[in-house]
């Protein structure tokens, strides 16, 4: 039977957090994309409209799924209670990183129905299609792993052929142009993800356990094909034809060398007229497919350092040390090819020579103009995580839940950073943060959306100052 779904994405309801949503949300549009032959699925993304006022005048549906996330809980959790009171008869389910890894906490509260666990497509479809296999009573709790749900390098293929000309994406790029001053990132730059997991398990990040929520931890990392990889590129070319760069915003899209070579081949015979950023890990490029890339048209590539450390980097599990870090940077100059690198300066098991050494490397990086950096001063706390399962110096703060058209208002703790144990770097953190309230620069950024890569450059000089 064809059923009437509504999905929603993360309401952030404030225009000062603009610079953390620079695309439209890709996952959203993969899952009405691949319904959209059985069942009729619409988009509310409150970024660009007000979500109060569409879900009011949306009328009952079969299903509503929210894809919360930890910075704006309170906010969907308003939007959820209102959902429930306009439509009370209407399945409400949850999805995406912060659902998958904090399920419990959610179901708790009883605002959902059922929480979608890892990869959303095949999930849903099952979902909506009574296919979910639980025949159980309502008091009982089960929690099984299937492969079932993953997609396949196909599947992938299948999911990302959206139709790119009925996404919001020159609205984005017309809201960019004020947060981020004309980042050649995010100006006519389309977004795609096209491989599923990250198996690392790097302890400040949630990535790797979304997907073994869902599965068993043999699940691989599913690269999608060549060729039809290409073939999405062109029909991004011709359904919005404004594109300047695509950038594959994955953790490992280019862990697969032998295919990322075969589509950057592939794409310059095919003449394709666009520029590409990547996000993978340093240990995916060498000499030859770095060539090959740069004939392809990529212009820049991103990569997450975190600390220019061995003994950090070996407590974080990252799987590369300084040798191989420098290693990466020469033979990315050798290459012409700039780069972008994100860092973590006062990290749970960091000292203070540590957060200096990271600094040090930041600002030698931007010493080129060409590249960009972006320092975090501290570990965002993120359910999944294995600081957030193991770490005892979790810092939280309370986040008010609107009441709205008379919904039950109230509280919600929120794990905001990990502190640090080192008593040294503990207080280089609260002189950070005493500085983010009172110099200049930082106080005025700060009134406005920004980029965190925009406060590089100052904040590592004031690291250096302080230590």
């Amino acid at each position: 039977m064809r059923k009437r779904v509504l999905l929603a994405s993360s309401w952030t309801n404030s225009p000062n957090v603009l610079g953390y949503y620079l695309s439209p949300p890709m996952g959203l549009y993969r899952i009405q994309h691949w319904l959209a032959d059985k069942h009729d699925v619409d988009i509310l993304d409150p970024n660009l409209e007000d979500p109060v006022g569409f879900l009011k005048d949306y009328g009952r549906c079969d299903v509503i799924g929210f894809s919360p996330t930890k910075d704006n809980l309170h906010n969907d959790i308003a939007l959820m209670r209102y959902a429930r009171k306009l439509y009370p008869d209407t399945k409400i389910v949850l999805g995406g990183v912060e659902a998958t890894c904090n399920y419990q906490r959610l179901l708790d509260m009883n605002i959902a129905d059922c929480v979608i666990m890892g990869e959303g497509e095949k999930a849903m479809e099952y979902y909506l299609e009574g296919r979910d296999g639980l025949r159980l009573s309502p008091s009982s709790i089960a929690k099984s792993y299937s492969f079932s749900t993953v997609l396949t390098a196909e599947e992938i293929a299948r999911a990302t052929s959206v139709d790119f000309s009925r996404m919001p994406i020159k609205e984005y790029w017309q809201r960019n142009t004020e947060v981020t001053a004309g980042d050649e990132l995010s100006t006519n730059c389309v977004n795609l993800y096209i491989t599923n997991y990250c198996p690392q398990g790097c302890k400040f990040c949630s990535t790797t356990r979304f997907i073994r929520q869902a599965c068993p931890e043999a699940a691989k990392v599913v690269t999608l094909p060549p060729r039809d990889l290409v073939k999405i590129l062109k029909k991004v070319m011709t359904e919005v034809p404004e594109t300047k760069t695509i950038y594959f915003h994955d953790d490992n899209a280019c862990q697969n060398r032998e295919a990322t070579k075969e589509w950057c081949g592939l794409a310059i015979e095919e003449g394709i007229d666009v520029t590409y950023v990547a996000s993978s890990r340093i240990d995916h490029y060498d000499e030859e497919l770095l060539a090959i890339m740069k004939r392809a048209g990529f212009r820049k590539l991103s990569c997450g350092i975190e600390a220019y450390s061995d003994s950090l980097l070996k407590k974080l599990r990252k799987g590369q040390n300084t040798r191989t870090i420098d290693h990466f940077i020469d033979i990315a100059g050798a290459a012409d090819m700039p780069l972008h690198l994100n860092v973590i300066l006062c990290q749970p098991e960091a000292e203070i020579d540590d957060v200096k050494r990271t600094a040090e490397f930041a600002l030698k990086l931007l010493a080129d103009k060409r590249n960009t950096v972006n320092a975090e001063p501290f570990v965002k706390a993120y359910a999944g995580s294995w600081y957030f399962d193991n770490w005892d110096l979790i810092e939280y703060t309370y986040n008010t839940i609107p009441s709205i058209d008379g919904t039950r208002a109230g509280e919600i703790r929120i794990p905001v950073r990990f502190f640090p144990r080192d008593p040294a770097v503990r207080r280089l953190l609260e002189q950070i943060d005493e500085a983010y309230r009172t110099r200049e620069f930082f106080v005025n950024m700060r009134k406005k959306s920004f980029l965190q890569q925009q406060l590089t450059e100052e904040l590592c000089k004031l690291v250096l100052e302080l230590t």
